[in-house]
């Protein structure tokens, strides 16, 4: 008899485990596949720095929390950080030819100097990317820009953890 009413609930947790799956999926609320996916996610930055690697904790972590536009402006930081120094590393005598009225030290102060903006602009001048990638860098900044200013953009959770994936996958690039 026990038994019996052990399965009973058994078959009613599963039976409404079935129909919660169901209401979230229709609504762009499915849990199990997030999940998934922002292990993936934390996988893929096993192999960054860890200082880079902290930008894209707290970006998957705003992930969880529903945080969408803090996520995508941590991971442009953390991919901005990257790129910007790998070309000053890299461009350094190139940047001060092509932008002889710029002042700056050390990578630190073209950054505080100049906006991501011009500094995407330069690396395009120095034939540190192409064209196409000016542009999509250019795309990534303005969505950037639209979580961090004043605007009703509110991205969805799915758009958020392709746009951190996108840039994990960029950052490691420039490594």
């Amino acid at each position: 008899m026990e038994k019996n009413n052990i399965q009973i609930y058994i078959n009613k947790v599963k039976s409404a485990q079935v129909e919660i799956e169901s209401i979230l999926e229709n609504n762009d609320y499915s849990i199990k596949p997030k999940i998934i996916t922002l292990n993936s996610l934390l996988k893929s930055i096993s192999g960054l720095p860890i200082d880079i690697q902290d930008y894209f904790n707290e970006s998957i972590k705003c992930l969880e929390m529903d945080l969408n536009r803090a996520s995508m402006i941590m991971a442009w930081a953390g991919f901005f950080h990257v790129f910007s120094q790998r070309m000053y590393l890299d461009n350094e005598d190139k940047i001060r030819l092509k932008r002889e009225k710029w002042k700056f030290n050390n990578h630190q102060e073209l950054k505080e100097n100049f906006s991501e903006s011009a500094i995407i602009d330069v690396s395009k001048d120095i034939q540190f990317i192409s064209k196409s990638d000016l542009r999509i860098y250019q795309g990534y900044l303005s969505q950037r820009n639209k979580c961090a200013h004043p605007t009703l953009y509110v991205p969805t959770k799915n758009y958020a953890i392709g746009y951190v994936n996108e840039l994990i996958e960029l950052t490691s690039k420039y490594i």
